[in-house]
């Protein structure tokens, strides 16, 4: 790979894929000088290595490792979120003939000085749901201004991937947990979402809101032993047989490219975590959720 000189991004081999397709239900499309600053943060912040394609690349990769994917970016700050979608429109017109079935989720930030225009703006242009990151955008799920957001989500009946729980650095945040995403579904009980990295380290309660209303998980960067001693996983975090009693609401996410690991990683800690529930989770539970048309015979 001629961008990866670290060689922090090599393709998985063919043994780490299940026997069926895979859809990644988390995947960042984002512009080069986007993705550098995003990069240049981890590695001033953290100890996290990242691989850093360029745009082009990468959707080149995420096309040829899966038969399917959903993109999206998040406004980091109000006043950004209009370009990003138009930018994420772009690459799913882009895409329209990919050999991956697609689909682009526009952002929006709390502080923008109309987040409901912003919302209708990005389903004009096409797509297809809304991702929201509470710890970097630094507004917590039940934050009264994004009503208007959950309002034409529900409307469309459309999908919102919301970031939650306090993985990966953001522990004893007092914006996140599912006690803020409960008073958002309570008000909006139709709302369907997907909280990433299977809701950690608040798995459990995020569950139990599972139990009562559309909520569905991803993997990405949660699973897997060398995933679970980076991102600094304490004893009772993890139940693998709760997670396999949900796997009619998990999807196959890796966070591409903003991951630490290989994507490998990603693909046989999920196999291993659910291993009688190959088929939903790779590809079937993102294809309901985000409406994918994806090739069951690939």
């Amino acid at each position: 790979m001629t961008d990866d000189p670290a060689g922090l991004d090599p393709d998985p081999p063919p043994a780490a894929y299940p026997d069926c397709p895979v859809v990644d239900a988390h995947v960042h499309v984002l512009e080069t000088s986007l993705l550098s600053a995003i990069v240049d943060w981890f590695e001033r912040e953290t100890v996290w290595q990242m691989p850093e394609p360029s745009v082009e690349t990468l959707v080149e990769r995420a096309v040829s490792r899966t038969d399917g994917f959903v993109f999206f970016p998040y406004a980091h700050k109000p006043d950004v979120a209009e370009p990003m979608n138009d930018s994420a429109a772009a690459w799913q017109d882009r895409l329209a003939d990919a050999d991956a079935a697609t689909v682009a989720l526009g952002t929006v930030h709390a502080g923008d000085d109309d987040p409901g225009s912003v919302v209708a703006d990005a389903f004009d242009r096409g797509l297809a749901g809304i991702k929201l990151h509470c710890p970097v955008q630094d507004f917590p799920p039940d934050d009264a201004r994004l009503d208007p957001v959950y309002e034409r989500l529900v409307a469309a009946d459309l999908p919102l991937v919301i970031h939650a729980s306090s993985h990966p650095f953001y522990r004893d945040s007092p914006i996140l947990g599912p006690d803020r995403m409960e008073r958002v579904l309570e008000r909006f009980p139709s709302l369907r979402v997907c909280i990433p990295h299977f809701g950690m380290f608040e798995t459990e309660g995020f569950l139990a809101l599972a139990e009562e209303y559309s909520v569905y998980f991803d993997t990405a960067v949660a699973t897997g032993e060398r995933t679970h001693e980076l991102i600094g996983l304490r004893d009772g975090e993890f139940d693998p047989d709760r997670l396999r009693a949900h796997s009619d609401r998990v999807m196959f996410g890796t966070d591409y490219p903003l991951r630490p690991l290989p994507v490998e990683v990603e693909l046989r800690g999920t196999r291993e975590t659910f291993p009688d529930a190959t088929e939903a989770v790779f590809y079937r539970n993102a294809a309901d959720f985000f409406g994918l048309d994806v090739d069951a015979s690939s």
